[in-house]
């Protein structure tokens, strides 16, 4: 599942251009809509996750797409880090994929205002191309 990919789009160039743009509105939304929330999420993982750690928060964002089912829809919240080579090198990555979710899930007041706002599912990105789902 990608970052970028919100929403089926019909197979015209048109439909796929319309459709990029409301899930982009609808994602900025979204964020915006619960600054409360977002300040939490923001809190949380900027304090465990400073910049200058060798994992570090950079933003996270809501994400709305069909369910696997096409009679509703899931969503999810996509939190961003950077993180470097060394820890890639050392193979590090599954651990610190757990110690994201970890730090997150075990937030019970932020677990229940995600669950309050309707999210199905967090996931990790260190990349555009590749999400990590806290299970």
């Amino acid at each position: 599942m990608k970052a970028d990919t919100f929403f089926r789009a019909a197979s015209t160039k048109q439909s796929t251009k319309t459709t990029m743009l409301l899930s982009t509105l609808l994602v900025s939304t979204l964020t915006l809509s619960t600054p409360s929330l977002a300040d939490d999420v923001e809190k949380l993982l900027s304090n465990a996750y400073p910049a200058e750690a060798a994992i570090s928060f950079i933003k996270h964002a809501s994400v709305i797409q069909p369910s696997a089912d096409d009679e509703g829809s899931e969503k999810f919240m996509v939190l961003d880090f950077k993180i470097d080579r060394e820890v890639l090198v050392e193979r590090q990555l599954q651990a610190s994929i757990h110690s994201i979710c970890n730090t997150v899930l075990t937030d019970y007041s932020l677990i229940e205002q995600l669950s309050n706002n309707g999210y199905d599912m967090i996931s990790v990105s260190f990349d555009a191309n590749d999400q990590y789902d806290c299970l």
